[in-house]
């Protein structure tokens, strides 16, 4: 009696099946639908029914959740199932899972990540199909996608280190020196801003020659290096080097090449502006039965500048980063810039930072692991990098050198550090010297 059932029920299933692959629904903040294949359908649903939202723990959400990258929608288990998620879900799995009852807002969290990551990595990687856009290849989302899933959150800006060092125009034994740098993309949420940034970049990929895909975002970046005297000064002291926030728009081309326009101050957080102050300084020290030439570190400095850097990607060994800055002799964070003062040395120029300082080339070459010893998990050349710094105001009359060379020694990047020429700190901008450093550069992946 049931076998002429059979294919009836085979049917009726396969149709629920169908039905519920067409209605997964996945768009992003632009109100793009990022393209799914009838694959990619049958898995998320597939992944998703295995999903038990009992399991998680609920809240009530006092409004609908925004979309910031992508939201998913899909039945489950008969009601609307809505997954939000944030461009590096995969990294941070910062995501909300939400159902609606009529003005009601159910969120789900803590709930079973195994189940959720597979799908997860679908929803975020899959691209938008340009050709129903009328644009000429499906893909102008990669670079977004790239870029987004790992600079949408905290990220590293210049490189952070940790290393001890030694300056021929500071004291004769090392010291610890510590960088940390960082960048957080500023609006990322706004929708108009984010609009606005979209139709920018069309605008540049039809004008600017080439295939390249543009993606523009506003970020917020602080650099801060600080040094610390262990066992050769009295107290061990921390001195402030460099604090140096900084507003940009980057234009990104791909995930490692982009265009910065900008504007930052740079100051070492010291208070010393007046000879007189100096001279305290130094009595201080001469009391203390220390070096009286310490109290350097207390003279301050500060500028505004604006500035514009272009790094590109030649190959996946080769890169290039080109920088230029502008310092201002007034600016509206800084006011009138600290530079050098005559009664330092008793002097009778002047010497401005832009003598010493305002273009940058750095090149960087990636061995890409090439070069292992002993296994490829021991030792491993990373990379090298040579930077060539000069002024803007007197070009190749103040040159300074320096060269990097980083491994990676069971994982941990190991750099030998050098430097010959001027801005070995913000006080001695103007000195010259010889610095060389071994110790760990670290940056986000």
């Amino acid at each position: 009696m049931l076998k002429p059932l059979i294919p009836l029920f085979m049917a009726l299933s396969l149709a629920n099946w169908c039905h519920a692959q067409d209605d997964v629904v996945l768009i992003d903040s632009a109100a793009q639908q990022p393209l799914l294949t009838p694959l990619d359908r049958q898995f998320i649903v597939a992944r998703l029914a295995q999903l038990d939202l009992s399991e998680c723990q609920t809240r009530i959400l006092r409004e609908r959740p925004r979309i910031v990258y992508r939201q998913l929608s899909l039945p489950h288990r008969g009601q609307p199932l809505h997954i939000s998620v944030a461009a590096d879900v995969m990294r941070t799995l910062s995501m909300v899972i939400y159902i609606q009852n009529g003005k009601e807002w159910r969120e789900f969290y803590d709930c079973r990540r195994d189940t959720l990551l597979p799908a997860l990595a679908i929803i975020a990687t899959a691209q938008i199909d340009t050709k129903a856009l009328g644009q000429e290849e499906i893909g102008s989302n990669v670079i977004r996608q790239e870029v987004l899933a790992r600079h949408s959150q905290l990220s590293s800006h210049e490189p952070s280190k940790l290393m001890a060092r030694t300056d021929s125009d500071d004291i004769n034994s090392l010291y610890l020196d510590f960088t940390l740098s960082s960048k957080h993309p500023l609006f990322a949420s706004a929708s108009p801003l984010v609009r606005v940034q979209e139709v920018a970049a069309d605008v540049l990929e039809n004008f600017i020659p080439g295939d390249e895909e543009y993606l523009m975002q506003l970020y917020l970046a602080f650099t801060g290096r600080l040094s610390q005297y262990v066992g050769t000064r009295d107290s061990s002291p921390v001195v402030a080097r460099r604090l140096n926030p900084s507003v940009f728009y980057r234009m990104w081309s791909s995930d490692d090449s982009w265009l910065d326009l900008g504007f930052a101050h740079e100051s070492n957080g010291q208070h010393i502006s007046t000879p007189e102050s100096y001279e305290r300084e130094r009595a201080r020290y001469i009391a203390k039965g220390e070096d009286p030439d310490f109290a350097r570190d207390a003279i301050s400095r500060g500028w505004d500048y604006s500035f514009i850097e272009w790094r590109q990607e030649w190959n996946s060994k080769l890169r290039s980063q080109l920088s230029l800055s502008h310092y201002l002799q007034k600016g509206p964070q800084q006011g009138l810039s600290e530079e050098y003062y005559t009664w330092e040395d008793n002097g009778t120029q002047l010497r401005p930072r832009r003598q010493y300082d305002g273009v940058r080339l750095k090149l960087q070459y990636n061995f890409n692991r090439s070069r292992c010893f002993l296994g490829d998990s021991f030792v491993c050349f990373k990379e090298l990098e040579l930077t060539q710094e000069t002024g803007y105001s007197a070009m190749f009359d103040n040159n300074t050198t320096t060269v990097e060379f980083t491994a990676d020694l069971f994982g941990l990047p190991i750099q030998l550090w050098g430097r010959t020429g001027y801005n070995s700190d913000l006080v001695d901008y103007y000195n010259y010297s010889n610095s060389w450093g071994l110790g760990f550069e670290l940056v986000t992946p």
